[in-house]
């Protein structure tokens, strides 16, 4: 009897060691497949080197980067470039209207997402979680009134980049 519960013992060891590594073997296709896709990513084109005025590393180690992202100001269009990896917006809303910005591809192109005037609210963290991002420059046209007043002076927007593939 005692060899049986071994046996079953053992049994149950060796499923839950198949479990553990098929599991680690799929997240780690997952996560490999989304960092080897290098033709929405060409070299040269990552946002911190393509596009420094808007982008700067505040934290990086093997795990992830953290950026902070800057709106630039109106009329301005920042260089086109990626984000390779999957990511999040941590962002502090300070309460007031969007800007209005185009969102420029390669393929020339265009989504427009015109500002908007909401009401003014209190403050609130806001988080978005963001796939890669392939090649693309964002313009700001314009801002609302309620933006420019209660943005003067806003630090930005961070973004936890996850890397998949160092």
């Amino acid at each position: 009897m005692n060899q049986s519960k071994r046996l079953l013992s053992a049994r149950k060891l060796v499923l839950i060691a198949l479990f553990i590594a098929s599991s680690l073997a799929v997240l780690g296709r997952y996560f490999y497949a989304y960092g080897q896709d290098k033709s929405r990513f060409p070299d040269g084109f990552d946002a911190v080197q393509a596009a420094p005025n808007s982008h700067k590393v505040i934290f990086e180690n093997e795990f992830v980067r953290v950026l902070e992202v800057t709106v630039p100001p109106p009329g301005t269009t920042e260089p086109m470039h990626h984000h390779r990896w999957p990511s999040f917006f941590l962002d502090w809303d300070t309460g007031g209207g969007r800007p209005h910005i185009r969102y420029h591809r390669p393929d020339g192109s265009v989504r427009d997402s015109p500002s908007t005037e909401e009401p003014t609210h209190p403050g609130n963290w806001s988080v978005h979680w963001m796939k890669p991002e392939p090649m693309h420059a964002i313009e700001v046209v314009g801002n609302p009134k309620s933006a420019s007043t209660l943005r003067e002076g806003h630090p930005g927007l961070l973004r936890i980049e996850i890397k998949c593939h160092p």
